[in-house]
């Protein structure tokens, strides 16, 4: 998974009657580490940190504030009356943080944002009920098995593992390409013609074991995609790793799931 965040240097200031004039700025940013803040109030330093540390299952967080007033006496009066407050904006962004974390989805599948290369491909296209896995097989077996007869007659190197892709997909109804790929100027039949996916970015998920619940993991990169605001750019692949001829065991099969993706 890829996380942004904020560029050190970055900061905000303010002019108000109460608060007066102040800055706070992002001196330090160290990834799914901590966040060192630098704050001037109206000439008043002060600084700030968030702390992550591994706590087990748990991420402990730890919030910190200090300033110098120095030897100014009327300073440290005003920090008196002011532990208060800062104890207050603590708990405000304590809750706030507790929030967003737990409304993470958790994810049982390692899920991350990737290149996707683009893949020239022979493929054939067929339309069926997604609600029977045997029927899906067996279907998917014929279309393989007819471009590999096709490719081996023609010699035409298959470049790559076989996927398959679904531009339409519905509870009752999906379209269903069978795809091997191949070089871009290969020569394949007349009744084949080489096509192209293009490459971009795309979020991934790797799968493994039989072919039963591969929609667990279409349903998690769903989830993914809500979480992370993102649009889809283009049909979701399945990409087989493992050749179920050679690799009895189910267990040990792998399967790669791309949600091509827009990116701003």
């Amino acid at each position: 998974m890829v996380t942004k965040h904020p560029a050190r240097g970055a900061s905000y200031s303010w002019d108000s009657p109460i608060l007066k004039t102040g800055t706070i700025s992002l001196t330090e940013s160290i990834p799914n580490k901590s966040v060192a803040l630098s704050m001037d109030f109206g000439g008043n330093p002060a600084s700030g940190l968030y702390a992550l540390d591994p706590d087990g299952d748990n991420t402990k967080l730890t919030l910190n504030f200090s300033n110098d007033t120095g030897m100014n006496p009327i300073g440290r009066w005003i920090n008196v009356f002011m532990k208060g407050e800062i104890e207050k904006s603590f708990d405000y962004a304590c809750k706030k943080i507790k929030d967003i974390a737990e409304a993470k989805p958790k994810f049982t599948y390692t899920i991350t944002e990737e290149i996707l290369p683009a893949m020239s491909y022979v493929g054939l296209m067929h339309t069926m009920s997604p609600k029977d896995p045997v029927a899906i097989n067996a279907q998917m077996a014929k279309m393989y098995g007819e471009l590999e007869t096709a490719l081996k007659k023609s010699k035409v190197e298959i470049t790559g593992y076989p996927f398959a892709m679904y531009p339409a997909f519905s509870e009752e109804s999906m379209d269903m390409i069978c795809a091997l790929p191949v070089a871009a100027d290969a020569k394949v039949p007349a009744k084949y013609k080489v096509e192209t996916v293009a490459g971009g970015s795309a979020i991934k998920g790797i799968y493994k074991g039989d072919y039963n619940n591969l929609m667990a993991l279409h349903m998690e990169l769903e989830q993914y995609l809500q979480y992370k605001g993102l649009t889809m750019n283009g049909a979701p692949i399945e990409v087989y790793v493992t050749d179920p001829m050679l690799e009895k065991d189910t267990a040990k099969w792998v399967t790669e799931i791309y949600y091509p993706i827009k990116k701003n």
